[in-house]
């Protein structure tokens, strides 16, 4: 169950979605991290109270009674690797004729779970050719890993590998981590925030390879509405300030908007904004905004 929807898998009538406030109480012998709106987290499995609107959490060191509806989130811990594994792939292309212009993207994330460790890859692309212009290439290779602390505390830890040609950035390779907090988690929402530094090793066209130490400020929000056919809301801002470059900010905000159109289908719209307010190269430009659409598949 994750924000405010149970998914519930059957083999007479494939998977069935049911609204969690309509839930009284439920009973499962499969394992499950489970997150209350008080902070709490357990992991075990559920078994139904003999009074409805309750549950009986049933954790490794511990037997709790709580309102079934305290509950916000249930992640089910799966067996082997290959299960925990779940994300999304979308693809986009558009072409005109009159001045041949081709526009691709490619868009995955893939994410695994087990017990207080999140794992989270995202890979971004996309292509742009048109007759007398040069081609501009853009690709991000993104993984992540959250250790959830007591309450809402976390600290994560990034590696990233980047290549924009529209701002004429050849190759950037970055590390870094920090702690941050969920300031909002609940059956519909997410919003949280991570503080740290890293370590980016970065070449533009036409200049050396150069070092940076940027401080980095990142923000994630998600909101999900189901109604019929789920609506999934995401967006990141990430602010980063080059410790060694005096003056020099780096800044990338996206927002991506999912409707689902078919079970498992969805519409992707996105949009991305990079700004670096003095680049190495001179002829680099200090922005690069753009408008994706795209069809993809969630697994």
């Amino acid at each position: 169950m994750t924000l405010g929807i149970v998914t519930y898998k059957t083999d007479a009538m494939s998977t069935i979605y049911v609204k969690w406030p309509r839930v009284l109480t439920a009973t499962t012998e499969k394992r499950f991290q489970i997150y209350l709106h008080d902070e709490r987290r357990y992991y075990g499995s559920l078994q139904a109270s003999e009074t409805l609107g309750r549950v009986v959490i049933r954790a490794d060191r511990d037997t709790v009674e709580v309102a079934t509806q305290a509950i916000i989130e249930l992640k089910r811990i799966k067996d082997t690797f290959w299960n925990r594994l779940d994300g999304s792939l979308d693809f986009g292309f558009n072409f005109t004729q009159q001045n041949a212009k081709t526009d691709l993207s490619l868009h995955s994330e893939t994410r695994y779970l087990i017990d207080r460790n999140r794992l989270g890859l995202t890979l971004d692309g996309s292509f742009t050719g048109q007759d007398s212009v040069s081609d501009i290439t853009r690709g991000t290779a993104r993984l992540m890993y959250i250790r959830e602390l007591k309450g809402l505390w976390f600290v994560g830890f990034a590696a990233s590998a980047e290549q924009n040609s529209q701002l004429s950035l050849d190759i950037r390779g970055s590390i870094g981590g920090g702690p941050g907090r969920f300031f909002i988690a609940n059956s519909r929402m997410e919003l949280g925030s991570l503080v740290g530094i890293g370590y980016s090793r970065e070449r533009f066209s036409g200049e050396e390879a150069r070092k940076t130490l940027p401080l980095a400020l990142i923000t994630d929000f998600q909101f999900f509405d189901w109604s019929g056919l789920s609506t999934d809301l995401s967006s990141r801002l990430s602010i980063e300030p080059v410790l060694n470059d005096q003056g020099r900010w780096r800044i990338s905000f996206t927002v991506n908007l999912k409707q689902e159109i078919l079970s498992q289908l969805y519409l992707r719209i996105g949009v991305t904004e990079e700004y670096d307010s003095k680049p190495p190269s001179v002829d680099a430009n200090k922005n690069d905004f753009r408008i994706t659409t795209s069809l993809g598949w969630t697994y």
